[in-house]
Formats: structure tokens, sequence, C-alpha cells
């Protein structure tokens, strides 16, 4: 099926002007920023009960590996469809970029067969060596993806999200490409093409030979196919309130086994499914009764809740409130946050009546690849959705097959036995493996409240960790920065922000290559904080930045170093810079 992604950007150039002669008098004040070490997250965890504290971290043993595969990843991109904005290349350059390709293979560097038998073509490899399925997997997939790919005359202009997983002495790296354009042919007439804009992910399987990661396969796809199977989900979910357990049919099946899952009766999933429902919840944060974000949870203990900090901090950043309702629309009052653990994206909610039902957790590191996984999750607070797939790792998260966007975070992974091995995370949304945070996280904060008598449960009211925390008054807003001086002086010439943004910057911080600024709109309650960047949008363009998306309300513009994101959010501008 054909999709088309199209970005329109109409700029009106005399209301530019305009804007920019409003707000010229407004100056940008650098030393306004109190350069503090202390960051916000650390300050909201010590407004906790200090004996409720979740004290697990993430230790990643595998990041060295990880980063390689993800630099091989790239490579392995590069020469498949060329560099970052290649538009035009020589034959020289083509036949050097496939050669190096081909070198990638794994067929290339996989043990012969010293003894081999007619016919000698289906006998070239060594198989008593591990893995030597991915050799003969490799001669045929390598050149085949190769020139098909080159038939799209793909171009892609920024790396996306990469995960990778390690499996047993193989790896498999995720590479999306964001707004990439394509050929594709018409529906009308297969014989012409035509330009389209999407999404694409990448996948690549890497087995180890010889102490090298060397490519055995790899398969691609658009976003688009994922966004359509989100679409179904949605639209089945409002109609039937309960789903079947349902599978995505992506290319990971040609490089692992669905046996196991796809042995297990309907009626086993139909009985997790009625085991555990009642312990599932679906949150949604509110401001003057919209809804704006939404997660899942699951009651961890009795009256206590689960979900992910990722939407809790949403919810106060952007919400006046949350609601929380169970399968039957059942609304629970909250009495408050218990605790929470920003780095590994967990918070405990309590709510006002003790409920008399848990989930069992199971055990994220007894778990092996290709073992099944079930999800149970709310796409839109009408109804739940049961998903199934494999896992894929267990190692500091549990990755699955089974693909997860926004609104699937806070939503428990089961076991066939429906014990809980992990809880959803945004951090892998809209791709093709989905990441949970592992069980032994989840146990702690189980274990801490035990043998806690409820109504002795300490907690800070959402109003309250709102106001202390993430609420400005109009008339005593002050700038709270934990942005070092070396990163202001080299983030602040993107865009030449301080000389193109002309509002009182109210809030900013810094983390791992990340900058946060929240700008305030004291200008005019009638023209949107968007239309008073367009200034600074407009230099981003002169600079070489590809616009990603433009719409009303959000702009990403994004080059080979840095992704620029610019939101509207009431009377705020928000303007997020990633190093690439």
């Amino acid at each position: 099926m054909k999709k088309k992604i199209i970005f329109i950007l109409v700029m009106a150039i005399c209301f530019t002007i305009s804007v920019y002669a409003l707000t010229n008098h407004f100056n940008f004040d650098s030393s306004k920023l109190s350069f503090s070490v202390t960051g916000k997250k650390k300050d909201i965890t010590n407004s906790f009960n200090k004996n409720y504290a979740l004290k697990s971290s993430i230790v990643n043993e595998n990041k060295d590996e990880e980063d390689k595969i993800k630099l091989l990843a790239k490579r392995t991109t590069s020469l498949l469809i060329g560099e970052i904005n290649m538009e035009d290349e020589d034959d020289e350059h083509y036949y050097k970029r496939e050669k190096e390709y081909y070198d990638l293979a794994a067929y290339k560097y996989f043990p012969k067969n010293p003894n081999p038998t007619p016919p000698y073509y289906l006998d070239v490899y060594d198989e008593t060596v591990k893995n030597y399925n991915c050799a003969l997997a490799s001669e045929l997939a390598i050149p085949q993806i190769f020139h098909k790919v080159q038939e799209k005359d793909i171009v892609y202009h920024s790396y996306g999200d990469i995960k990778v997983s390690f499996g047993d002495e193989t790896a498999l790296a995720v590479v999306t490409l964001p707004n990439v354009q394509m050929k594709e042919e018409k529906e009308l007439n297969s014989r012409e093409y035509e330009i389209v804009t999407t999404n694409l992910i990448f996948s690549y399987h890497y087995v180890l030979i010889d102490g090298e990661y060397r490519l055995w396969n790899l398969y691609g796809s658009s976003t688009d196919d994922l966004n359509e199977y989100f679409n179904t989900l949605e639209n089945t979910e409002t109609k039937t309130k309960k789903l079947a357990s349902t599978s995505y049919k992506s290319d990971l099946a040609n490089a692992y086994d669905f046996s196991k899952v796809n042995k297990i009766p309907e009626k086993q999933f139909t009985k997790i499914y009625d085991d555990n429902i009642k312990n599932i919840v679906y949150l949604a944060s509110y401001y003057n009764n919209q809804k704006l974000s939404s997660a899942n949870g699951i009651f961890i203990n009795n009256g206590l809740i689960a979900t992910t900090w990722d939407f809790m901090e949403q919810a106060l950043t952007n919400s006046q409130y949350i609601v929380v309702k169970d399968y039957q629309g059942n609304v629970y009052e909250l009495d408050g946050i218990v605790t929470a653990n920003p780095e590994t994206d967990i918070v405990i909610l309590k709510t006002k009546t003790l409920t008399n039902s848990h989930v069992t957790l199971g055990d994220t590191a007894k778990m092996k690849a290709e073992e099944p996984a079930i999800i149970i999750s709310s796409k839109t607070g009408t109804g739940y959705i049961t998903q199934k797939g494999i896992v894929i790792a267990s190692d500091n998260y549990l990755q699955t097959s089974i693909p997860t966007y926004d609104a699937d975070q806070g939503s428990p992974v089961f076991n066939e036995k429906g014990e809980v091995i992990g809880l959803n995370t945004t951090k892998s949304s809209s791709s093709l493996i989905s990441q949970a945070i592992n069980t032994s996280i989840l146990k702690e904060a189980q274990d801490i409240f035990s043998g806690v008598i409820f109504n002795k449960i300490e907690t800070i009211s959402f109003e309250k960790l709102k106001e202390d925390f993430y609420y400005l008054k109009y008339d005593d807003e002050k700038v709270v920065s934990s942005i070092p001086k070396s990163k202001w002086k080299k983030y602040s010439k993107i865009g030449d922000l301080e000389k193109n943004i002309h509002l009182e910057l109210v809030k900013a911080s810094y983390k791992d290559g990340i900058v946060s600024l929240r700008y305030k709109n004291t200008i005019s309650k009638y023209i949107n904080s968007m239309q008073l960047s367009a200034v600074f949008r407009e230099q981003l363009l002169q600079d070489g930045y590809h616009e990603v998306l433009n719409s009303s309300s959000k702009c990403i513009y994004q080059n080979a170093q840095y992704k620029v994101i610019i939101m509207d959010e009431f009377d705020y501008l928000i303007i997020v810079m990633v190093k690439l």
C-alpha cells in the first residue's frame, strides 16, 4: 500500500516581519541563567519519604558493545543507501560503496566445509560451526536487498533512534531514518514513479565471527505500516472494548522463532486477560477538560499503582489533573504520589481507597530470547487489547517484538503464566522492538510497601508537586537552570538563539546532550508562541537544517549533528535541542 507524508510550508513574509518588529525590543539576557548543578529530578525524589526511596539503578554492562554495534549500523546504512543527504553519485563511488557493503557479509568470513559433497553450492559452509544458518542466509539476502534498495533512490537526512539487542553471539540493530525521500510506484501505473516522504526502519542482523560482527540479514519497512497497525488497534478497541490476541507481522519472524507463542491456545490468552484485567488501569492527563496525554499502569500492591515517570512528568508540566479508571470505567481518586525514580522511569501513585488485588511479578532475568511475551493495554481508554510476540532480549530492559507507542507506556508485559515480566516505556515507541522496565525495579517498589499499613503510606498531592516544581506564577517567575556555561555557549549558537528569540527565558536544563528551554509569552495572548519563533526557524533553514515537521503547534529541524524541536504549549514556547 502506498502512503505519502507531505509537509507543506506556508509562510506569510509580511506577518513574520511584523512579528519580528513587535518582539525586537525584548532582549534575551543570558546573565539571568543560574547555572546550578542540582537537577530538578533529584530535588523531586528527595521530597518524598526517604523510607520509600527507590534505589535501583540501570548499569549497562554492554554499553561499549552497544556503541560498537550502533556505529556498525550507521556504517551499514551508509553503504546500503549512501551518505546522509547524498542525491547524486558517480559510478566510481557507487561500485566502491557496493564492494565495501559486500565486505560486511557474514558468508565471506564463515568457515568453509573442508569436505563438501555434491551439489557443492549447497555444502559450502561448515555446518558443525555455531550459527551455520547465518552464512547461508547472508549469501542470499545481502546482494538481493542491496539491489532492491538502490531502485528506491533513498535520500535520508539524519539518523533517528537506534536500538541494539544481543543474542547468542548475535546482535540486532533497529535503525529509524526519519523523513526520507524515496521512489515509489504509482498505484494506477506501476511503470511510473513518484517521490514520497516517509520514515524507514532498517533491521540489521549481525553474527559474531572471529571476534567481529558480520551482517547476515537485513530488512526494511516503513513506519507508515506501524501507524496503520496502531490505528487498526485503536479503531477495534473503541468498537469491541476487548480484542483477542493479535500480533504485528514484522520481518523479525524471518530471524527469530515465533513457534512457542504461536502454539499458545487462545483460551490461555483469555485466561491471562481475565486474571489480570482488574489490576490494570488507564491514566489520562487533562488541561481545561482536554486530554493531553495518556498511559497505562498496574496495581503493584493493593491501592498502589506503578506507571512511568515520563508520563507523570508530562502531566506535571502541562496538565491540571489526572484521571485514573479501570476496565469497567470505575474512576479512582488519587491520594497522591508516593515515590519516584526518574532514572529507572518509574513512579508509584496511591489511590484514596484500598483495592484488594495486585499483579504477580515474574523475573525478567529468567526470560530467554524467543519465549512468549504478552501485552495488555488500553490505547484510547475505551477498552483493552491483548498483543502477543516474543522476547528479544532481557538484560537491563526487557525487549520484545511487540510494537508500542506513547499511549502504551506503563502497560504490563506478561509471560505465558500470566506473571508481569516488564512495564513498557516510551524508549522504543513506534519501533519494531519495545522496551520495558525490568521486574527487579518493580519488585523493589513492591517489597518496600508490602509491610506498610495502607493508611499510613505518605503521599504528595499532584497539585503540591506541580506547584513546588513545575508551576511558575505569571507575576513571580524565576529562571531555573542546570546548564553548564560551556554547554550553553555551544548550544546557544544554534539558530543564533540569543539574537532570534526575544521572549523571557524561565527554565533551562541540560542532560546527556539534550538542552530544554522554556520561554514565557508575555507579548500577546492573541499571538501564539510558535509564531514568535518564526525568525529563529528561518535562521535554522538558512544554516542548513532540514525541516522534518511543520505544524501549528510543533516544528522539528535537523542536520547531521543536532535535532531542534520547537513546541507551543499554552503561554509558553518550548525549544529542545538534541545532540545526535
